[in-house]
């Protein structure tokens, strides 16, 4: 098993070509003169395409072609049967400050692309790290937060625009629906302009939105949700009182597991997922530092701040707690998301998390960041 980090997305590069193409213009358009009257679709001339080819246009193809190389290498790397790769796309919390996407989990197994919540920035952050979106095989949210569903919208959405021509299902406790039907009304109108202007054979209308999959009271001993291609996905209980449903998952296949905490307490559901999982992908919190935060907060009259990080630390899992957790279910890598704090400095992460982790906890410990990948070889 080995822990990695996943270069950025090679097409930034793309952005400085078109710049250089768009300070060469000389400010003439080709589009039609006046405004169109309402649905009507503009003309489209085909671009004159001379040979040789210009120079732009050859730079352009040129490091295109450097973005495909890169995409299909890393797809070919990702939807390994072989291998189970974790890629950790969105590991803050809704505390400041955001420089990380809000909570997201990519599991590939067996030729699947499962994703594990989308917060805030997931997309962008796949995109950056290459993620095939166009291979989205299913959504499992393991609660309704803002943190985890704010970018659900985008996943839908984004993933049918860059080719994905199969139905994507999301998975959910009670109100997945309202959820997903609340995503797809509000893209609807998008979905409709896309098929509208470039047509059916690009942007196919019966791939558009999600299908809701409701997941009913699984309970802390689990029930499973999902079983395809020798993948099982078992949702399970988990306790982040008060929002009601609270799900974590685990993934299975080939002897291999996955565990995914969602947000949640020391609680049987979770231990019940953790027992024996080569990765358990979880949510922590420095407590300690949490109450100290608090205390700092409310010398400065800082009520509601201060109100707030009391309140957090009643359904979220401590740094000691998880880390006996981990140890007593035979965990074999410890991957920390969602970390209250979210720190980039390596001595506070030593102090904070490494430290009194590794006290209880004697496996592999990553704390990771948006872009780092956990692999499992398959025997």
């Amino acid at each position: 098993m080995q822990a990695h980090f996943v270069p950025p997305h090679l097409a930034r590069i793309v952005a400085f070509t078109l710049s250089a193409l768009l300070l060469s213009c000389d400010g003439s358009s080709n589009g039609s003169e006046g405004p169109l009257p309402l649905g009507e679709t503009p003309p489209a001339p085909a671009a004159e395409c001379p040979s040789p080819p210009t120079f732009f246009s050859s730079l352009i193809e040129g490091q295109i072609s450097d973005v495909q190389a890169t995409a299909a290498e890393r797809r070919n790397q990702l939807l390994d049967p072989d291998v189970i790769t974790v890629v950790t796309c969105g590991t803050a919390s809704p505390i400041p400050p955001r420089t990380r996407a809000q909570s997201c989990t990519a599991v590939f197994v067996n030729g699947l692309f499962l994703l594990f919540d989308a917060g805030d920035g997931a997309v962008p952050s796949m995109e950056n790290l290459n993620l095939p979106l166009p291979d989205l095989t299913a959504v499992f949210l393991t609660h309704y937060h803002s943190d985890h569903i704010a970018d659900v919208g985008e996943v839908i959405s984004r993933s049918w625009i860059l080719g994905r021509r199969t139905p994507l299902r999301v998975y959910g406790g009670e109100a997945v629906e309202r959820v997903v039907d609340g995503f797809n009304s509000i893209y609807a109108l998008d979905y409709n302009y896309r098929t509208a202007h470039h047509g059916e054979s690009l942007f196919p209308p019966d791939t558009t939105g999600a299908d809701a999959q409701l997941i009913l009271d699984p309970g802390p001993e689990g029930l499973i949700v999902y079983d395809e291609n020798g993948v099982t996905v078992t949702a399970y209980t988990v306790d982040h009182s008060p929002i009601l449903p609270a799900l974590g998952y685990r993934v299975d296949y080939a002897g291999k597991s996955v565990a995914i905490s969602g947000d949640t307490i020391d609680t049987e559901g979770l231990e019940n997922m953790s027992q024996g999982a080569d990765v358990l992908v979880s949510e922590v919190m420095n407590k300690s530092f949490v109450e100290d935060a608090e205390c700092a907060l409310g010398r400065l009259g800082q009520d509601t701040n201060a109100a707030i990080f009391k309140d957090i630390r009643t359904y979220h899992i401590d740094v000691e707690e998880l880390a006996q957790l981990a140890q007593d279910a035979g965990v074999g890598i410890l991957v920390l998301t969602h970390q209250v704090p979210a720190l980039d400095d390596d001595a506070q992460i030593g102090l904070v998390f490494r430290t009194p982790i590794t006290a209880r906890y004697e496996g592999e410990l990553v704390v990771a960041v948006d872009g780092t990948s956990v692999t499992v070889p398959v025997e």
